[in-house]
């Protein structure tokens, strides 16, 4: 990635906000970020049922195949795209691991960097 590239890729990360990536792919990216930045795909899954309170165990899989498909849908968006993906198979391709890139650890960060401002005033 060249400078320019850089610079042309940071703007970007400024503007765009989570909850307009997807809401499946904004709650991936908060539970990856919470989670150190990579996590089993089970424990994605599990951990954003946690948080939408799900308990029963008919909803809990309709949740994991829901987030399942959102990743992979991702995936397949972001190969065809030129900007760096914000996640990705750390351990490539059939693995169940998912990581943030840095792309998406400097999204996260503009995010929070502007909740925190929106509160402050």
């Amino acid at each position: 990635m060249t400078v320019v590239e850089l610079e042309a890729y940071r703007g970007l990360v400024r503007t765009v906000r989570l909850d307009e990536v997807g809401p499946a792919i904004a709650e991936i990216l908060e539970v990856l970020s919470a989670s150190g930045g990579a996590l089993h795909r089970a424990d994605v899954a599990k951990r954003i049922a946690e948080r939408r309170g799900l308990r029963a165990k008919e909803a809990r899989r309709a949740l994991e195949a829901e987030v399942f498909a959102a990743f992979e849908r991702y995936l397949a968006f972001a190969a065809a795209h030129p900007q760096p993906p914000l996640m990705h198979l750390p351990f490539g391709h059939g693995s169940y691991r998912w990581a943030l890139t840095e792309a998406g650890r400097l999204l996260i960060l503009a995010t929070e960097g502007g909740e925190r401002q929106a509160v402050s005033r």
